[in-house]
């Protein structure tokens, strides 16, 4: 057993997995297990993990077909054995203090139930986060809680495993990307978020990763989108956020070639989802027209 699981899907990024490892490695703090999972590389990945040799910390490969990196991340299920779960991705690294600081956070709220997530900030540098948070040290509602952009939104979350595997991502058949909003806005519904000022996670953003693909990648994948906007449109969001929703949600019902009457269907708020429609077809309109 250990405290804290480092999960790491990874698909084609041989060259950038030594650096995530010497990372782990240079830990201050080795209460941690470290789970790899291939989502179908068709690079020299395995042959890199096999070089990857350490008495700090396990270290446990899996390998699937390749399906997104929402489907590695419930294959990595039945490996965990931590407490936590901290999501790193194959071309970032961690600092060296991160695994410290994040069972020092969790340490502090871990007999508190409401707090399902601790979250920490990430950054090009350990002075230079791409996000920060209004409040630190204060369970916040997770989706009604509005990150401070500088250059992007992204965030470090550390979840406990019993939530992590409670809500799995779902799989639409055909699709390769799914937000990780997905899980996040779920355990929204039962708990809330604990934001933490230290930079713990460095990232570089790659071309061709999942954060730059963009729009285009949630067009492609159109259930995906689709379930996450369902989600939003819930009545515990803010009206504003929840109009927003309804019309990605229609938008992207329209480049998964659903009829008005599917998208009315398959959704939870089937009101708000009929007055979005015109709003959400103009949207579609646009980004057709724009995208492809």
């Amino acid at each position: 057993m250990c405290k804290l699981s480092i999960v790491t899907p990874t698909y084609n990024r041989a060259p950038y997995l030594e650096q995530c490892f010497r990372s782990l490695e240079a830990q201050t703090n080795h209460d941690f297990e470290w789970i790899l999972v291939d989502d179908g590389s068709t690079d020299n990945t395995a042959d890199i993990v096999s070089a990857f040799h350490t008495d700090r910390f396990p270290i446990r490969f899996v390998r699937k077909a390749n399906g997104g990196k929402h489907t590695a991340l419930n294959a990595s299920h039945p490996y965990i054995h931590g407490t936590y779960v901290l999501i790193l991705d194959s071309d970032d690294y961690l600092t060296e203090t991160a695994v410290e600081t994040v069972l020092a956070a969790w340490g502090r709220f871990e007999q508190n139930p409401e707090v399902g997530i601790v979250t920490f900030l990430k950054g090009t540098d350990v002075d230079h986060p791409v996000c920060a948070a209004a409040e630190y040290d204060v369970p916040v509602e997770i989706m009604r809680y509005r990150r401070i952009r500088y250059t992007r939104t992204d965030c470090c979350e550390v979840i406990r495993a019993e939530l992590f595997k409670r809500y799995p991502f779902p799989e639409f058949a055909g699709e390769r990307f799914l937000a990780e909003s997905a899980l996040w806005d779920r355990v929204s519904f039962t708990h809330k978020c604990v934001y933490q000022p230290s930079v713990i996670y460095i990232c570089e953003y790659l071309d061709g990763g999942l954060t730059k693909s963009g729009r285009a990648m949630r067009i492609r994948n159109p259930q995906g989108g689709m379930y996450t906007a369902n989600l939003r449109m819930d009545r515990r969001n803010f009206a504003a956020q929840r109009w927003k929703s309804g019309m990605l949600y229609t938008c992207y019902g329209r480049f998964a070639h659903k009829s008005i009457a599917e998208q009315l269907k398959e959704t939870d708020h089937p009101g708000l989802a009929a007055a979005c429609y015109p709003f959400g077809f103009a949207l579609y309109l646009y980004w057709k027209h724009r995208y492809y």
